[in-house]
């Protein structure tokens, strides 16, 4: 296997990307005093303003405590707010802050640029096609656990 010439250049050229995408973004999230797993709390919200909060919770993939951990710094700091649901009070919805909406409005510019760059030269069959091998690969790795990340 460690002979195996696209064992010895993919799976560094994987590592190479991950590390390499992963410090671009949390540059651009420190630079909003943002954690990663803040700035993604707050896409999600940004895509479904109100969403509640069991299903953040199965889309970011963490822990109830976790969640509540991350979803309080973002209250403290006013880019969120919890809400009850009006259809059923044991629910908590979260939502954007006008704050909370410009430092997304931000974050989304910024990562719209990351992804360009990342795919930088791709035509879009290309985009597409890398897309449905990385899902492939992730698939994969996940039947070895029996995760389902997303």
């Amino acid at each position: 296997m460690m002979s195996d010439p696209t064992y010895n250049q993919l799976v560094p050229l994987i590592k190479r990307v991950h590390l390499a995408t992963r410090r671009a973004y949390d540059e651009a999230f420190a630079a909003h005093k943002l954690t990663g797993p803040q700035a993604n709390v707050l896409r999600f919200v940004w895509l479904q303003n109100g969403i509640e909060q069991r299903e953040l919770q199965e889309r970011v993939g963490v822990t109830g405590a976790t969640l509540t951990g991350i979803i309080d710094g973002l209250v403290e700091r006013e880019l969120v707010e919890r809400r009850l649901s009006p259809e059923d009070a044991r629910v908590k919805q979260i939502f954007l802050t006008e704050r909370g909406r410009a430092v997304s409005d931000e974050l989304g510019g910024i990562m719209a640029l990351l992804h360009a760059q990342l795919v930088r030269g791709f035509s879009v069959a290309e985009q597409a096609l890398l897309g449905d091998w990385l899902q492939r690969m992730a698939a994969n790795m996940d039947a070895l656990s029996g995760d389902g990340c997303d």
